[in-house]
């Protein structure tokens, strides 16, 4: 009832969309084709809000009776640290060795100004990560640090508890500038809504799961709204050019949250009716998705710079098709060998390392 095979395929689709998004600046800047990549592929960017919703959601399943026991945070801690850490300190280090002989290839978009000490720790910093796409990581330790001092709670009170952090968000979101110091901007971020939306829904799965009687129009109403806010953030300006490292809109916080949210309760529910059973490749790449997410950047572009060198970068359909079928398969690859020989082993070896008991 709780290993929800939805909850994995929604983090491969998420992964999936934020491969396609960057997969726009890898044409720019290397295969300089017009032809392929819709302009849809822009939204593929709101995948980080699909994973801040199921980190919320995921959170609260994985860990529904530890809520106010002790010694349940120090166990959290530890799980969250050695899922996230040992993992992106290999690529870390990996693009750390190559900054040391070709600077020039490693984060040219911000002149080099990179802190190796917060990105290293993933601390907020002014700047961004060595390793980019790890700023979301920030966002999510600071969810697991909060998450961290609600599980101390009895469980009658984080309903309260999260309530209360999403009023904080709103009102801060609403009379005050975005916060100039890193540390702040991360804490009040809007990022964090999406996060607390899937908590919810996280508490909201586990009362209504257990419902047998639930009205036949619940499922279709959360499917309808949840699609309706996306498709208002399609039609509209919520997704945009904004910078996402600095703040997003309230808007783009409920409706691309909320839409998501909602979606991945009505699937979550159907599949605890038994009336989902199996999702394919998007599970696959569910279960390989922190190694997609953190190498898919990396991959796309070493086969940027490899396709420059065959002289066949332009605007032709058929060079560009060949360019993302190899590019995309490579993609797909490199994160599941990662996730084989190096996600995989590190959380197994993760697992033997035991905390200090006091006695």
């Amino acid at each position: 009832m709780y290993k929800l095979s939805s909850l994995q395929a929604a983090r491969g689709l998420a992964a999936l969309f934020v491969v396609a998004f960057h997969s726009l600046f890898i044409n720019a800047k290397y295969v300089k084709g017009e032809r392929l990549l819709p302009e849809l592929f822009v939204f593929g960017q709101t995948g980080v809000d699909l994973f801040f919703v199921i980190s919320g959601f995921v959170m609260i399943i994985a860990f529904r009776n530890k809520f106010g026991l002790k010694g349940e945070v120090a166990d959290f801690l530890k799980g969250r640290f050695f899922r996230i850490y040992p993992t992106y300190w290999v690529y870390f280090l990996a693009i750390f060795f190559v900054a040391q002989v070709k600077p020039e290839l490693v984060n040219g978009s911000q002149g080099g100004a990179v802190d190796m000490t917060w990105s290293f720790f993933l601390l907020p910093h002014s700047a961004l990560p060595l390793l980019m796409v790890a700023w979301s990581l920030i966002h999510e330790v600071w969810f697991y640090l909060v998450f961290a001092l609600i599980l101390m709670l009895p469980a009658k009170r984080i309903t309260h508890a999260f309530a209360l952090w999403l009023i904080t968000i709103i009102g801060v979101s609403i009379f005050s500038d975005t916060p100039e110091n890193p540390y702040l901007r991360v804490m009040f971020h809007e990022f964090s809504i999406e996060f607390i939306l899937g908590a919810l829904a996280g508490i909201t799965y586990l009362r209504l799961s257990s419902v047998s009687s639930a009205s036949p129009f619940t499922i279709p109403l959360m499917v309808l709204t949840g699609l309706a806010g996306l498709v208002y953030a399609l039609t509209t300006d919520v997704v945009g050019d904004a910078d996402v490292i600095q703040s997003i809109p309230l808007e783009r916080a409920f409706a691309i949250g909320g839409g998501y949210t909602l979606l991945l309760l009505a699937f979550a529910l159907q599949e605890a009716k038994g009336r989902l059973k199996s999702f394919g490749f998007l599970k696959s790449a569910g279960d390989m998705s922190y190694s997609l997410y953190l190498s898919h950047v990396l991959t796309l572009s070493v086969c940027g710079r490899l396709w420059v060198m065959t002289g066949l970068s332009g605007n032709n359909f058929w060079h560009e098709t060949l360019f993302w079928t190899v590019s995309y398969t490579a993609v797909l690859v490199v994160a599941y060998c990662s996730y084989q020989l190096i996600e995989r082993k590190l959380l197994n070896l993760s697992r033997n390392i035991q905390l200090p008991v006091r006695t």
